[in-house]
């Protein structure tokens, strides 16, 4: 959400706004005038980003609660399997295991968050403030479809997620991490301060893309 960084964050949860990130939908602009670092605009500014924001994607949603181990492909894949958050309410290990490229760790953590009786009054509370939810994921791909079959990538600089992450992503989606740019290589995936590959893969007119053209590349 815009304008929600972590000092307002803190600054909410010390005046006792919010508790939990539900509470956020709950917010009242009188109360942001209330505190130092709101005026007029940016309390307004901040009332309409919360707004704004009840409008999104399934896999979105799921990836911004926050659950241990389900990064944006793993909550993409929840929603290409589930049409409503609704359908995975109370989940069965099972559901979860069977669905391709989904491991036992993050089923595990699937499974508890969706089976605890306080993450589902709050989801249901969310549900209450008329969130628009749309799922353009679902069904969207074939069962055990390997998007980057045949292609390869190398991975160089900082990246959102561990390297070894990224390559482990990349091997499982059917493509090869190659560790150094040769004429073979497909994409060169860039994180910050990428270095002497980046310059390798511009000599040899490679395509280079960052962390998320990756994961919208493998859809």
């Amino acid at each position: 959400i815009e304008g929600l960084g972590e000092k307002n964050v803190e600054l909410l949860y010390s005046n006792g706004l919010i508790n939990h990130f539900a509470d956020i939908y709950s917010l009242k602009k009188e109360a942001l005038l209330a505190l130092p670092r709101f005026a007029e605009k940016s309390a307004q500014n901040l009332m309409d980003a919360i707004e704004k924001s009840k409008t999104t994607t399934l896999a979105r949603f799921i990836y911004s609660l926050g659950i241990i181990h389900v990064g944006e492909y793993a909550a993409k894949l929840l929603a290409r399997n589930f049409e409503k958050i609704e359908d995975i309410f109370n989940v069965k290990k099972e559901q979860i295991i069977g669905i391709k490229h989904m491991g036992e760790k993050t089923a595990d953590s699937i499974v508890r968050f969706f089976n605890d009786p306080e993450n589902l009054k709050t989801l249901k509370s969310l549900k209450k403030m008329k969130f628009d939810i749309l799922n353009p994921d679902f069904e969207s791909g074939k069962d055990g479809e390997r998007p980057l079959e045949g292609l390869t990538f190398v991975v160089t600089g900082t990246l959102p997620k561990p390297r070894k992450e990224v390559e482990d992503l990349i091997e499982e989606m059917g493509g090869r991490a190659a560790g150094t740019v040769s004429k073979k290589t497909d994409y060169v995936v860039l994180g910050e301060s990428p270095g002497s590959k980046l310059e390798k893969a511009q000599s040899l007119n490679i395509k280079t893309i960052s962390y998320n053209e990756l994961i919208e590349l493998i859809g």
